[in-house]
């Protein structure tokens, strides 16, 4: 079973201290980890080896294809390696993952942040 979880859950990463935002991928699947904006997508932890992890500089909705690719990652024999990327991205990011259910990814990244629920007050 497919499952996607994009932290820090609850609060904004702390950008200033050098953290990034996460997200665990687990099973094979495509994952729409900024959905609009820019950002970094900086390292891949790979826990358990798929097939093939394929990045895209697309925002949600839109058209993951060979123009739309930055990075890939061959998974094949890559367990409990890290793989460090330092790639940009401009529009969003989704990340495709291939392989079986017992791919266990995380990735690293700093995308656009979303807007803050606090309401100010006018001066």
């Amino acid at each position: 079973m497919a499952s996607l979880v994009i932290g820090p859950t609850g609060r904004y990463p702390d950008i200033a201290r050098g953290e990034n935002q996460y997200a665990r991928i687990l099973g094979a699947q495509t994952a729409v980890l900024v959905s609009k904006g820019g950002g970094l997508v900086h390292t891949v932890a790979v826990g358990v080896a798929g097939t093939l992890l394929k990045f895209y500089d697309v925002a949600a909705g839109g058209t993951a294809d060979d123009t739309t690719e930055i990075a890939t990652v061959v998974l094949a024999n890559a367990d409990r390696e890290t793989v460090i990327l330092d790639v940009d991205f401009s529009q969003g990011l989704t990340a495709v993952v291939t392989g079986d259910a017992s791919t266990d990814l995380v990735v690293s990244f700093r995308g656009a942040q979303t807007v803050s629920p606090r309401t100010f007050g006018t001066l």
